[in-house]
């Protein structure tokens, strides 16, 4: 690990000790610091009109992002950056793995796509990348906290959508960007792209909050969580709902997709430990 700043020597290490942004060594990739500490996740926010039937979805809005709760978690570090094609390129060829984004011709990324995120990647794949690199995928808890701070926002950069602000398709534009093209689209630890631009694989299960007493068949130990929102070609996912720091939804892990990638993180524990 290369850091960006000074620290203390040992081990006797706080999370504070730590730069606020440093190159990790494997991926040659930008992290950013998200402190340990408490942080607001979730909603309390109330669909009156049942927009969920307006619009032809089964899942009413908001009920599997309740109750809005505080969480503590431990600091980590996470990907400034969504990863890149080329960046995946690197691990396929030092690897020699053996699955292709459905999208690349052949062995190769279109040129074009080289500095857009990964895409078309299952969450198995995008899992082998993050252990290759050192690190493992994001909790949908992280994912939340470093796109969302600790004062409970709506939107990576504050509580007001503007259009232009992030890469969701509302302009006319129906496919990725380039990695940090919406300088807006920033985060209050330095994440990039968090509201926008792709949707991310996390960790977790799709699984119901602490304290909630919903419940609905697809949860379980069976799909995986996507966090943030992502370039679309129209429909529901327009509501300011979908757009929402906090909105979660599930999917296969076994499949793949053309508007979902991923980033990476690194406890801050297993550094202290010596685990670089």
């Amino acid at each position: 690990m290369v850091f960006s700043g000074c620290s203390p020597e040992g081990k006797n290490k706080n999370s504070r000790d730590f730069p606020t942004s440093t190159v990790f060594k494997k991926d040659g990739k930008e992290m950013v610091l998200v402190p340990a500490g408490e942080f607001w996740m979730g909603t309390d926010k109330v669909d009156t009109e049942d927009t969920h039937l307006k619009i032809g979805t089964v899942k009413p809005l908001y009920l599997d992002q309740k109750p809005k709760q505080k969480i503590h978690l431990d600091a980590f570090y996470i990907d400034k950056y969504e990863v890149t094609n080329r960046e995946y390129k690197k691990f396929i060829d030092e690897t020699l793995y053996h699955d292709r984004p459905s999208n690349w011709q052949g062995d190769n990324y279109p040129p074009e796509l080289a500095d857009r995120p990964v895409t078309n990647v299952s969450w198995g794949e995008a899992m082998a990348y993050a252990l290759w690199a050192g690190k493992t995928l994001p909790t949908e808890q992280q994912w939340e906290k470093a796109a969302r701070g600790e004062d409970g926002r709506l939107y990576p950069w504050g509580n007001d959508y503007k259009k232009g602000v992030s890469n969701i398709g509302l302009e006319g534009r129906k496919d990725s960007a380039k990695v940090g093209s919406y300088p807006k689209d920033i985060s209050p630890y330095g994440a990039m792209d968090m509201g926008g631009n792709v949707m991310e694989w996390t960790l977790s299960w799709y699984l119901p909050y602490s304290g909630s007493d919903y419940r609905n068949k697809k949860m379980g130990q069976r799909l995986k969580v996507l966090r943030g929102n992502g370039f679309q070609k129209g429909g529901h996912y327009f509501l300011d709902a979908y757009r929402f720091v906090f909105h979660r939804t599930e999917a296969d892990p076994d499949e793949f997709y053309e508007n979902v990638g991923f980033r990476c993180v690194k406890d801050i524990k297993r550094l202290m430990d010596g685990d670089e």
